[in-house]
């Protein structure tokens, strides 16, 4: 059973934990279009990947010449997931960024092929 100190101790580091992590979503969301868009919305589902996905670690820094691209959101699942499509701008660097569910996590997946097709992989889940 946890004492009160602990639970106090884990409760002090949650706002620096989503300090940090809100730091990496700085990039503005895009109302632009771009053509990998629609490539890369089978990858993911309010659920999280459709497909399985290479998770970057450390997170990439996304700041600088890049857009950030809506490609799906929580729909009307309350601890959904809502991903965007960063491409760099030299469409060299391509990642998924993922951010929510029940903890409100951050994920970064790539860096991706601009040739990959996740409509005609098998789902990973």
């Amino acid at each position: 059973m946890m004492n009160s100190a602990k639970i106090v101790a884990l409760s002090a580091l949650g706002p620096i934990a989503l300090s940090a992590v809100a730091q990496n979503v700085t990039l503005p969301m895009t109302t632009d279009t771009h053509p990998l868009v629609e490539k890369f919305k089978p990858c993911v589902s309010p659920f999280g990947l459709t497909h399985d996905l290479p998770l970057v670690e450390p997170f990439p820094n996304l700041e600088g010449a890049g857009k950030l691209y809506v490609l799906g959101d929580m729909g009307a699942v309350s601890d959904g997931y809502k991903h965007s499509l960063f491409v760099s701008g030299d469409g060299k660097a391509i990642y998924i960024v993922q951010v929510g569910g029940i903890a409100g996590t951050y994920k970064v997946f790539g860096p991706l092929d601009p040739a990959m097709d996740c409509s005609n992989k098998a789902p990973s889940f």
